[in-house]
């Protein structure tokens, strides 16, 4: 095919699929526009972005045109997916959407009909790309999070080459801009390419963006800055956008087998300068140029629905009927016998194989593509015997041996990483060095620790980078973890919440199958943010997901290194979830045997046998371990203190929107009666806010007996255990409130009642005086060890 007859080829599908996606935004009948508009044949409503879609149906023609000449695997990631139409028109035109949804969407003009009566209608197609559409790993309705993805897409796919669209607007988010870093971290030598299109239409949804007003040679110099190869085309340029965008993609394709191949025949490629083409087109191009003297094409005015009149105004209309008619349509395709779409021989000469369709990209799927983890033998990792109840042990370091031994067991699979945003020493989880390192492909200085150019540690100071990679690599089929400060999950609140959308939407879609699970793990927690101060204290992120489905958000608080052990295997042999595990990392006493542990992970709450007396006159409970640590110690207290009372210890390790532990408490609401007594006082000590379990419990007939302790958004640089005393989670305050409930119900008299009150508050006011005066927690506190 000589370059001419390609460029023709190429105008010819964009003319397609610029023609379907503006039928999807306007049209409910005379879809195939076989006559001039009527105002009967105007959707009601008129939803959806225009201005976007004709450089996501550009793109997508050179992506095919470079999948049928390389027969190469590409999967295409379109960060401004609001531009949806024009997904949808291509993966019609390329028999995606008839290969998976064949009765609804047939490859004729019934299936026009089809995606252009339900777009953007109610219980039809949504606006923007969406699992339910083939082949996209992305909703992109949240800009922002593409090219971080497609990065994650890549690790460990080394045939791959994930074509990211990122619009302009989209740039100036934060999450992008730190995902440029990536070339910093992905070696050439094991995994796929990321080739990044900016498309430059220099409009956002009502104004300009700041890519779309700089230079050639500004944009050159920002993009080879960020270590990058810059290619620009531009429809301004005397030679046609058609070629310039051909010789765009081959050269990008040239360059990135160069550096492929260099990386993987053994030279050590530092600083791989990764190619991206920056693309000016008019925004809303190839639509009304212009309408009562308001400029629309090449303006933001056409970010959305222009000539948005057409049911009502014959001007409107009459402005629609011209620009569908000027794709000349009719011109690309004809009808067979059957009905059936036959498009022009250039058209089809550019559809590539079914297998390598960008909508058929198996990779996006799960399923059979997940590799599956093999994992490590808990038995070889546990505190046992020599760690007797109540020692001390690291819950922590016990996850970096867990995920050492994984990254070993799994080393041939090459499907597990860490994506840390920096701190993965500072969380305890160096054992993993013993095995992998942090991947680095800038110069790795002598005195540099733990880094080489294939690690399997993903580490960058970028929350919203690695979150979204962690992204890109789950829903492709592999496992990961990322851990990170408490106090600072919530920069990925967002993020989490666009995962948890996307698992969700994708449940009941007959061609998704499940994936791994994304593993967040919270530690440095705010129990221990003393040093740190009031900045680094923050539970939020456990609220925020516990707010979602049931079914795919799980959050578990092990109160030791056992149970982390436990609820780590667990986590990573889940399916479609997003959990999180809450694990400090200092030093906590251990309290489970690997068989107790086990046992407890079955219902997320067991009743402490070994803590408990039975027919108890109050309830103690904890959710957390820094949380246990002080009720287990407030147990000892009010045994010394009232030696005829009863107590009951109940620990909660997961926690969901549905409630404590298990979803059998929504099908058998009496076990919490079981577990927490029928009509005895409960004081439940929790890790985060006290009004996460209040949600939690509301409907639980016996709420109004819970006395729910949490994080009450106090505190400074202090000490460790003042943290607790600030916010009313230290063993004196649960004495208290326990104290109490055991008068309310008469176990107790008046007199008890207040001396024990006056004993705490008296040693909470000596333990004031005490670090006032010695900067340290007292050591009968820092060095407690529990007792029966």
């Amino acid at each position: 095919m000589t370059t001419k007859n390609e460029i023709e080829a190429l105008k010819k599908f964009v003319r397609a699929t610029n023609f379907l996606a503006t039928s999807q935004i306007y049209l409910k009948q005379n879809v195939l526009y076989k006559r001039k508009l009527e105002h009967a044949d105007i959707k009601p409503r008129l939803l959806g972005h225009w201005g976007t879609c004709p450089g996501i149906n550009f793109v997508y023609a050179n992506i095919n045109r470079l999948i049928v000449k390389h027969k190469r695997e590409f999967l295409y990631l379109v960060g401004p997916g609001h531009g949806f139409p024009a997904v949808q028109a291509n993966l019609f035109v390329e028999g995606s959407l008839s290969h998976f949804y064949p009765e609804v969407i047939p490859y004729t003009e019934t299936g026009i009909e089809d995606i252009c009566k339900k777009f953007s209608a109610a219980y039809g197609y949504p606006s923007h790309a969406n699992p339910e559409a083939p082949g996209q790993i992305l909703e992109g309705g949240e800009l922002g999070y593409s090219l971080s993805v497609a990065w994650g897409a890549v690790l460990d796919n080394p045939n791959l080459i994930a074509t990211c669209l990122i619009g302009d607007g989209e740039s100036e988010t934060g999450p992008l801009a730190a995902s440029w870093y990536a070339n910093r971290l992905v070696s050439p030598a094991t995994n796929g390419a990321v080739l990044p299109i900016v498309h430059i239409n220099g409009y956002k949804i009502s104004g300009p963006t700041r890519m779309g007003r700089m230079s050639h040679e500004e944009l050159d110099l920002e993009f080879r800055g960020l270590g990058y190869a810059p290619i620009i085309v531009d429809d301004a340029d005397s030679e046609d956008i058609y070629e310039q965008m051909i010789n765009a993609m081959d050269k990008s394709y040239e360059m990135i087998n160069d550096i492929q191949q260099r990386a993987r025949g053994g030279e050590d490629v530092v600083k791989p300068r990764w190619p991206v083409i920056l693309m000016r087109t008019a925004k809303g191009w190839t639509g009304t140029s212009e309408f009562d003297g308001v400029k629309l094409e090449g303006n933001c005015e056409s970010h959305q629905v222009i000539v948005n009149h057409c049911a009502t105004d014959k001007r409107h209309l009459d402005a629609l009927d011209a620009w569908l008619a000027s794709y000349k349509f009719d011109e690309l395709y004809k009808l067979s016998p059957e009905g059936g779409l036959i498009f022009d021989d250039e058209i089809k000469s550019l559809i590539p194989p079914k297998e390598l369709c960008c909508g058929r990209q198996r990779l996006s799927y799960g399923g059979e593509v997940v590799r599956a983890l093999a994992n490590p033998d808990l038995n070889k990792l546990h505190y046992g015997p020599e760690v007797p109840r109540g020692q001390r042990g690291y819950s922590m370091l016990k996850m970096g041996q867990w995920m050492r031994d994984a990254f070993k067991l799994n080393r041939d699979q090459k499907n597990l990483r860490i994506f840390s945003p920096d701190e993965t020493y500072s969380n305890q989880l160096q054992a993993v060095f013993e095995e992998t390192t942090r991947a680095w492909q800038w110069p790795i200085e002598e005195w540099d620790q733990d880094m080489s150019r294939d690690g399997r540690v993903i580490e960058l100071l970028s929350e919203n980078l690695l979150f979204g990679m962690l992204h890109g690599y789950t829903v492709t089929g592999r496992h990961g973890m990322f851990p990170t400060y408490e106090a600072f999950s919530q920069v990925i609140s967002s993020m989490a919440d666009q995962y948890c959308k996307y698992v969700h939407a994708s449940q009941g879609i007959h061609f998704r199958k499940p994936i791994p699970s994304c593993n967040v793990v919270l530690s440095s927690l705010l129990e221990r943010q003393d040093h740190n101060g009031y900045s680094h204290q923050n539970p939020s992120f456990l609220g925020a997901m516990l707010e979602k489905h049931p079914d795919i958000i799980s959050a578990y608080l092990p109160a030791d290194a056992n149970s982390t052990l436990v609820y780590t295997e667990k986590a990573f042999a889940d399916r479609d979830k997003l959990n999180i595990i809450v694990a400090g990392k200092k030093s906590l006493p251990q309290w489970l045997s690997l068989d107790e542990a086990r046992k407890q992970a079955e219902d997320g709450v067991m009743v402490w046998d070994f803590a408990s007396d039975d027919n108890p006159d109050v309830v103690l409970a904890g959710c957390g371990d820094y949380a246990t640590q002080e009720c287990m110690a407030a147990l000892v207290l009010v045994r010394e203190l009232l030696p005829r009372v009863k107590v009951r210890f109940v620990s909660v390790s997961e926690l969901h929107s549905s409630g404590l532990g298990s979803l059998k408490f929504q099908s058998k609401p009496w076990i919490m009666d079981e577990i927490f007594t029928e009509d005895k006082g409960v004081v439940f000590n929790y890790h985060g806010y006290p009004n996460t379990i209040k949600k939690l419990i509301f409907d639980y007939k016996g709420s109004r007996r819970f006395r729910i302790k949490g994080y009450e958004e106090e505190g400074s640089t202090t000490t460790p255990f003042d943290m607790g005393v600030r916010n009313g989670t230290s063993r004196y305050h649960l004495v208290i409130d326990m104290a109490y409930k055991l008068f309310q119900q008469g176990v107790i008299d008046e007199t008890q009642h207040v001396a024990i009150t006056t004993d705490m508050l008296q040693r909470l006011v000596e333990h004031r005086n005490y670090i006032k005066a010695n900067g340290v927690d007292p050591s009968e506190i820092e060095n407690w060890v529990w007792t029966r």
